[in-house]
């Protein structure tokens, strides 16, 4: 979107990622199946020389924390990115494709979140923990203090059943 033809790509940007993201905060459960996440905004530079960074963050249960970037270069119009999947730097003036990313990275979190808990319920498993215990771990990440550490109650019916699947297969 060359300048010149409505707002800024980034106060665009802005004023649809606000919205984006506030959809996904509450209630309390999306927000926790979402892993609390959260935007932010940062200016390095002025004049010809500006650029503003766009964070995305999110953790997944057991404590990790991920961060989207996106930089937008104020003088040369254009988007930065690392593509996810590639790695490699992504730079556009189409609005569009980060619009795509962003929604792509904000739908893809619960789908993270809970391979994220499958893998950690397979570790106690293996690490030769009974399947109480394993429930009563599971009880704790869903009273946790630390919001985006907690699981919600569709990621605890979700842990539940396959750690019950897992016994299941491992009988057999």
């Amino acid at each position: 979107m060359p300048s010149g033809d409505g707002p800024e790509p980034l106060v665009t940007l802005r004023e649809w990622l606000d919205r984006h993201i506030a959809s996904v905060q509450h209630p309390q459960e999306r927000r926790i199946g979402y892993g609390n996440v959260r935007h932010e905004y940062s200016e390095w530079g002025s004049g010809a020389d500006r650029i503003t960074n766009i964070a995305i963050i999110y953790e997944i249960p057991g404590g990790s924390t991920c961060q989207l970037n996106i930089d937008y270069n104020h003088a040369a119009d254009r988007f930065s990115f690392l593509d996810p999947e590639t790695c490699t730097r992504i730079d556009t003036e189409d609005l569009h494709v980060v619009m795509r990313l962003i929604e792509s990275e904000v739908t893809a979190i619960p789908t993270k979140r809970e391979d994220s808990l499958f893998t950690h319920v397979e570790s106690l498993t293996r690490g030769g923990m009974r399947r109480s215990d394993i429930f009563a771990e599971l009880n704790k990440l869903l009273q946790g203090e630390f919001l985006g550490g907690r699981i919600n109650n569709r990621e605890l019916k979700s842990a539940v059943q396959h750690v019950v699947r897992a016994a299941d297969m491992a009988a057999q």
